[in-house]
């Protein structure tokens, strides 16, 4: 890729990125890193942090005019080397934001449970997948003490986790150390016809025992002389802690691509939010129900009622019926069939809903949407044929599997999923699904409004806790009124944006985005606009910040508009004019 220095500038940042952060390479099946973890000690950060800022130095001289060689960048490597500077900077706004000095937490987002939802799903190919796994398991007893460490420094600096969460988390932590090997140690199954079998296992348990186990009781006992001088239920947000302000900052930054205030995304959500629950009123009208408290009686009522195996049928035909439309939709290349299946029960017990994961690049496993047979949460009741559509297809299933297939696009761009894009794509899903027809009856459509008033209300409360000062129980009793999903699951999903501020923004934020260029994309063409055509500009360039995703439509509508062709790489093939 001499010639093609942006190309040659995102490979070398995501093989980087892997080695840093070898969890996220083994969930996408990347081989090679499966022996590994994170350093994330203070010394491993400024370490990660110099490689980073070296990579945006990279960013700067490939954007200075005539650079390189007196030649400017073509519109896809522009595109690339946008992602690339997008990728850096999120870097260097976490390691800022320093979430690991006060982030403690018993959901599988960071921690030890992080570590287990890895080990619970990992998928043992060969015998060095499983000498792998064992060279891990060996090391995770110091990257816990490491992580640790990052909680007592951060306590010294006034840094403090939140009092609820660090309850639950020694409660979960306790739980594990009573299991002589915890269940999603266990989890992984050797290879058929691995030998040595007893002598692996012995080694597996002996590690569980002698290496992680003693580690996990020094991150509880942590938690424990940390819990009397936590942040009470009362200031869980970022506001509370010493340079909070300014790290929400950084997350609203880097979960929404875009330089919004958190005034005007809690504006946006309360806005949104009126307009969903007028038309969920227009809709319960049509099955007999009487305004919007009847309204969200009736479909909090309906979550969890099926028979879990029932409900994952439902889930299998909805998708299946969107697979069978995808064609009208989108241009090929289409992924093969989105596999549903049960989440590990360590996954499950913590309240997680359905969700998708892509195929393993090893090909032992396919693009995956996980169901919660455990417990009852958003995705079994009447929103379980949009929690299908957003998670499969048209959503992420369509979205990332087909990433996947297009050779063509940089390790970056095929692997890493942006959250404002794909969860943004997710929810521009929902309303696409309507478009083509695909829900059965209102009470699905009445789903679909509840999967979007989710959203909404997320940018009300994600900012009212972490910009606001909002208190754990008032962000509850707000999603609580204006959401009608099972109350437990939406006390997990509170704790969930406590634990991961900015996130939470990404979804509406995103699809606002892609509605907003499509309306514009249309307004431009006329009738040359077609919607596979915008689809594959949209997709085929991978996981793309708002800005950049906003400069590769301009060039697509640019091309039609001018009467031409777009590109391969803007347009997804021939097929993606209509």
């Amino acid at each position: 890729m001499a010639d093609r220095p942006a190309r040659d500038l995102a490979e070398r940042f995501q093989s980087a990125w892997l080695a840093a952060y070898p969890f996220a390479a083994s969930s996408y099946g990347i081989p090679g890193y499966d022996d590994r973890v994170p350093d994330q000690s203070e010394a491993g950060d400024a370490t990660w942090r110099g490689q980073v800022e070296g990579f945006l130095a990279e960013v700067a001289e490939l954007r200075r005019p005539a650079a390189p060689a007196g030649e400017g960048l073509c519109p896809e490597d522009a595109v690339t080397l946008g992602c690339v500077e997008e990728a850096a900077r999120q870097e260097v706004d976490d390691l800022d934001s320093a979430s690991s000095e006060h982030t403690v937490t018993a959901m599988p987002f960071d921690g030890p449970a992080q570590l287990l939802a890895v080990t619970a799903r990992t998928i043992l190919t060969d015998e060095h997948a499983a000498s792998d796994y064992l060279a891990r398991l060996g090391q995770a007893g110091g990257w816990l003490d490491r992580r640790t460490e990052r909680l007592r420094i951060g306590a010294a600096k006034g840094r403090l986790p939140v009092a609820p969460l660090v309850e639950q988390a020694i409660a979960w932590g306790e739980s594990i150390l009573a299991e002589p090997v915890p269940d999603a140690i266990a989890a992984p199954r050797l290879p058929e016809g691995f030998g040595g079998g007893e002598a692996w296992l012995a080694e597996r348990d002996r590690l569980a025992a002698e290496v992680l186990a003693p580690a996990m009781a020094r991150w509880v006992q942590c938690l424990r002389e940390l819990l009397p001088a936590s942040r009470p239920a009362d200031r869980p947000g970022l506001v509370n802690l010493p340079g909070g302000e300014a790290d929400y900052a950084r997350e609203v930054r880097s979960n929404t691509t875009l330089d919004l205030t958190p005034e005007e995304l809690h504006r946006i959500g309360l806005d949104e939010v009126e307009r969903l629950e007028r038309r969920g009123v227009e809709l319960g009208a049509e099955i007999g129900l009487d305004g919007i408290e009847e309204v969200r009686a009736a479909l909090r009522g309906a979550a969890g009622r099926q028979d879990p195996q029932v409900a994952i049928e439902q889930a299998v035909a909805a998708i299946r019926r969107a697979e069978a439309r995808a064609g009208e939709l989108f241009p090929a290349p289409l992924p093969p069939p989105c596999a549903v299946t049960p989440m590990p029960p360590l996954v499950a017990a913590s309240g997680m809903a359905p969700h998708y994961t892509p195929p393993r690049l090893d090909g032992s496993r396919p693009g995956t949407f996980w169901f919660n047979t455990e417990r009852p949460t958003a995705g079994t009741g009447w929103d379980l044929e949009v929690t299908a559509f957003h998670e499969a297809v048209p959503g992420h299933h369509l979205q990332l599997s087909r990433i996947q297939m297009l050779g063509q696009l940089t390790s970056l761009q095929r692997q890493r999923s942006l959250t404002v894009f794909s969860e943004g794509w997710g929810l521009y899903a929902e309303q696409l699904a309507e478009e083509a027809g695909l829900y059965v009856g209102t009470e699905g459509l009445l789903g679909a409004v509840i999967g979007s008033l989710m959203r909404a209300v997320r940018l009300v409360v994600d900012t009212g806790l972490h910009a606001f000062g909002w208190s754990r129980e008032r962000a509850y009793e707000h999603i609580v009124t204006h959401v009608p999903m099972p109350e437990q699951f939406l006390a997990a999903e509170i704790d969930r944006y406590i634990t991961i501020p900015g996130q939470a923004l990404a979804y509406l934020t995103g699809k606002r985005e892609i509605v907003r260029l499509r309306e514009e994309a249309q307004r431009r063409l006329g009738p040359a606009f077609s919607l596979p055509g915008f689809h594959a500009a949209v997709l085929d360039q991978g996981s793309l910040p708002m800005p950049v995703l906003q400069q590769a439509i301009a060039s697509f509508v640019d091309s039609l508009a001018l009467g031409g062709a777009p590109g391969p790489a803007l347009s997804g093939g021939s097929s993606a004019t209509g």
